[in-house]
């Protein structure tokens, strides 16, 4: 494998005292299940006879280089055909030499970096790249398969590569059967559950889903407050009930991130944003030496950069503006239907926003999502922890806009000035019968935001991809019958036994299935935080909806990514990202939205005097303060607490410089040398790999190009 010049000459090598254990589900179960294929590499190209002169040359081409890429990289691959005309699947899998090599590589270079920070020897001299859990054997491989051609990698990537449409690994089907049946026989989920979900698919995945379950046991706090204030009969638009709901929100944030840190230390993950993959899709105008490292690495000037940024605001704001437009449109005729409208056809009229608003929204923000990620991407981002930073933080302005613009609206305009507009409508002769613009409409659009909201995602998240799943295949075998049988048979003729045959079905179902999106799912969750936080005064039982939603999110959030969606790509995290900073946005707007709620809503506020603005902004001020004091106060607080992860810190990485020095000073023994791949896989992997894997693959991929282009 080419690749910059290792670091492990700078330490000794170390014995390997530990055998691993193959069976371990952890492990390498489940690759071996999957027939030791890693990761399956997804080309698509239109094979229709008009475009076979000019298409098929270049399809070759790309195959030629992914071919280049691959063996240069030490990776081993075969092709097999799709499902259908014009795909060809390449399966890919990394040799124990190669594996062991960037397992090295990566393991010196987050010593100096100071991303290991478990103190255990084992842990630390193990250099046996079988020890892996499945998440970072998969991440490693991801990383020689999509990394640089600089930093060793075949530099593989959908949006560099032509005809590549996906990159993914497979699932362990037993993983994921015991993982749903173990949680849907439990109430809670502990650490040792997030724990298995890092180890088999990553940090990032298992942040998500510890910030779940830690935002649903602090749920708990404001659902008993809000469920005691509704069954006594409370008043909620008060100062105490606003007051609490702030310091709930601070603590909580505050609290996460203690966690955040806690997690990411137990996972030795801490400081592992230290290192900045470079995107493959980062070009730059010309190749400079790096002023750290010597390495040529690709240049753009900061300026450059900067205007492009800035640049893509107006884009941004353009989009935003069209989709408030759309919202806005939507909700003042839901307004117009539900409050005024006594004309003909009222009740058949009186669902038509909602499903408008059900229909139209989504797709507008699909639209507007896919129209962030053109922005994005033209806004030269170097790393992948920058281009999600900013891609996370559009996602979350149209969203924001969807889910409060109506609420804001509702609460600061037509509440205020609903009255003014009878007067026009009985000018227009349009007959209604409202006579009172009152506090009921703005819990009314809350609690459809939640309920309604709640119960459409869990059908478009589940019930939706099951029937789908259920339908799909039957009505392409109705419509393509002919088709399918062709493919029947060549797959038939073309693999070679029982176990290959198990494996290529797999695969051929996984490939149909789409890839798993986290942003959606953070969205989901930091959305309805702003509901509990901003809105809660509104409608005490917004948290108890949100955390019964919660408890069936986390279980159905790990069923869809088991039976919905591809596996995931393992990679690592410190965090949940930019999404922390989007929460800490809505605790302060909430500091400023439950003032306003207090005042605006007293029985013996005057909504209609002239001096009710400018109370109200006296009011947002001063919370808007209360909210300064409560953070500083938290955060001292939580600061003179003690945290076993800064004690865990300091001692592991004095117990790491300490080992390290010692070994220095009294030399190593000799590293045990590895078993070949023959040890390494079972009897199905052999079956699909056995005298495979070489460059005569690219003939074999040839061929099938040609095959896709022959007429009948």
């Amino acid at each position: 494998m080419k690749g910059p010049k290792s670091f492990s000459h700078l330490f000794p090598p170390v014995a390997v005292t530990k055998t691993p254990n193959l069976d371990d589900p952890s492990g390498n179960a489940g690759r071996l299940a999957n027939g030791g294929v890693d990761y399956v590499i997804e080309l698509e190209f239109p094979a229709d006879k008009k475009s076979r002169n000019t298409v098929e040359p270049r399809v070759l081409q790309s195959l030629s280089t992914l071919k280049d890429k691959l063996s240069q990289s030490g990776l081993q691959y075969q092709v097999k055909p799709g499902r259908t005309p014009g795909q060809v699947l390449i399966l890919v899998v990394c040799p124990l030499p190669t594996l062991q090599e960037e397992f090295r590589r990566q393991r010196v270079r987050d010593f100096l970096l100071g991303i290991q920070v478990s103190g255990d020897r084992d842990s630390i001299a193990s250099q046996d790249c079988r020890n892996l859990t499945d998440a970072e054997r998969l991440r490693i491989v991801h990383d020689i398969l999509t990394g640089s051609s600089s930093e060793g990698g075949a530099g593989i990537s959908p949006s560099v590569d032509p005809y590549v449409k996906s990159i993914f690994p497979l699932h362990d089907d037993q993983f994921d059967k015991e993982w749903i049946r173990t949680w849907s026989k439990k109430w809670l989920i502990d650490t040792d559950d997030l724990t298995n979900i890092r180890n088999h698919f990553g940090e990032k995945i298992a942040f998500y889903f510890a910030f779940l379950q830690n935002y649903f046991l602090w749920l708990s706090v404001p659902t008993g407050l809000g469920v005691f204030v509704y069954l006594a009969g409370l008043r909620t638009l008060t100062v105490w009930y606003s007051v609490a709901m702030l310091v709930w929100s601070v603590t909580f944030i505050e609290m996460w991130k203690r966690k955040e840190r806690e997690l990411a230390i137990t996972w030795d993950v801490h400081n592992c944003s230290k290192y900045e993959k470079r995107r493959l899709e980062f070009k730059g105008d010309k190749v400079v030496p790096d002023q750290v490292t010597g390495e040529e690495m690709p240049y753009t000037p900061a300026w450059k950069i900067f205007f492009r940024r800035a640049l893509s605001v107006p884009g941004v704001a353009i989009g935003a503006v069209l989709l408030s437009i759309i919202v806005a449109c939507v909700f003042v005729l839901q307004l117009f239907l539900h409050e005024y409208y006594e004309g003909p056809m009222r009740q058949v009229l009186h669902y038509a926003p909602t499903i408008g608003y059900v229909l139209l929204i989504p797709t507008m923000a699909n639209i507007y999502s896919k129209w962030m990620r053109v922005l994005n991407n033209w806004e030269m981002h170097k790393t992948e922890t920058s281009w999600e930073y900013f891609y996370t933080q559009k996602i979350f302005i149209a969203n924001f806009l969807i889910a409060y613009l109506s609420l804001f609206f509702i609460a600061w305009v037509y509440i205020p000035f609903g009255d003014h507009v009878l007067p026009y409508l009985t000018d227009l002769n349009i007959k209604h019968s409202h006579t009172k613009v009152d506090f009921a409409r703005l819990r009314a659009q809350l609690v459809y935001f939640i309920v309604t909201g709640q119960v459409i995602g869990f059908a478009t998240e589940m019930i939706l991809p099951y029937a789908m799943k259920k339908l799909m295949p039957k009505a392409k075998k109705m419509l393509h019958r002919e088709d399918g049988t062709e493919v029947e048979k060549r797959d038939e003729n073309e693999e070679a036994s029982s176990s290959e045959a198990r494996i290529m079905k797999k695969i051929h179902r996984e490939v149909a299935l789409p890839d798993y999106n986290i942003y959606t799912d953070y969205v989901e969750m930091v959305i309805q935080y702003g509901y509990v936080s901003m809105f809660s005064s509104v409608w005490p039982l917004a948290a108890f909806c949100c955390m019964l939603n919660n408890w069936i999110e986390l279980r159905g959030d790990a069923v869809k990514i088991c039976k919905y969606t591809r596996r995931p790509t393992p990679l690592r995290a410190e965090g949940i990202g930019a999404w922390v900073v989007n929460m800490e946005t809505l605790t302060w707007l909430s500091s400023i939205t439950m003032a306003s709620f207090a005042y605006l809503f007293h029985p013996s506020t005057n909504i209609h005097s002239p001096y009710t603005p400018i109370f109200s902004l006296l009011a947002i001020l001063l919370a808007e303060h209360l909210y300064v004091v409560t953070r500083a106060v938290v955060r001292a607080a939580l600061n003179f607490l003690p945290s076993w992860s800064d004690i865990v810190l300091r001692k592991n990485e004095f117990s790491l410089k300490k080992m390290w020095l010692d070994r220095l000073m009294q030399g190593g023994k000799e590293t045990r040398s590895l078993p070949d791949d023959g040890d390494y896989f079972d009897a199905s992997a052999r079956a699909l790999w056995n005298g495979r894997g070489g460059v005569d693959e690219f003939d074999r991929a040839t061929q099938l190009v040609k095959d896709a282009f022959k007429t009948d």
